[in-house]
């Protein structure tokens, strides 16, 4: 008995290589985690995205007071009368303003003017687009001249 294990202990494997199996079990793994972590990677995307809706609405709400004191009236025209280059204003990713019909473009902001009893009012809203749009959790984002805030979600702003 001690001759068989002596001459099995002095049995060595020279592998050259991966065997099939250890290959589909690390593909699984892979895939698995894949499923698992690519979603949550586009749910933290689109919510670092968010403050590109935030950042233009706080922008043109500073310009609409602008206005207002300079004309005792709120507008709706973001291109005429708050300078923007289009209206509706469009931005993308890196928060540059651009043509809405591109395929960058994450948040769409239009202007109205409201009545709010016997003062002039308005609101600014940015709408999602494109992939952005997926961002149920938040969706439109609103700034009103009352700094009223405003989102699908509670924890957006």
């Amino acid at each position: 008995m001690i001759n068989i294990l002596k001459s099995s202990s002095r049995k060595t494997w020279n592998q050259q290589g991966i065997t099939l199996l250890e290959l589909l079990v690390t593909l699984a793994i892979i895939a698995i985690l894949a499923t698992i972590a690519y979603p949550s990677y586009l749910n933290q995307v689109r919510k670092s995205k968010r403050t590109i809706a935030k950042s233009a609405l706080l922008d043109a709400a500073n310009r609409e007071e602008q206005y207002y004191f300079s004309n005792r009236s709120y507008t709706s025209k973001l291109k005429v009368d708050l300078n923007y280059p289009e209206d509706p204003q469009c931005f993308n990713d890196q928060q540059a303003q651009i043509a809405c019909d591109g395929p960058d473009t994450v948040y769409e902001m239009t202007a109205a003017v409201t009545g709010c009893g016997t003062d002039p009012c308005f609101i600014i809203t940015a709408t999602p687009k494109h992939d952005q749009a997926n961002d149920t959790a938040c969706g439109n984002f609103t700034l009103t001249s009352s700094n009223a805030k405003g989102a699908a979600g509670s924890d957006c702003w």
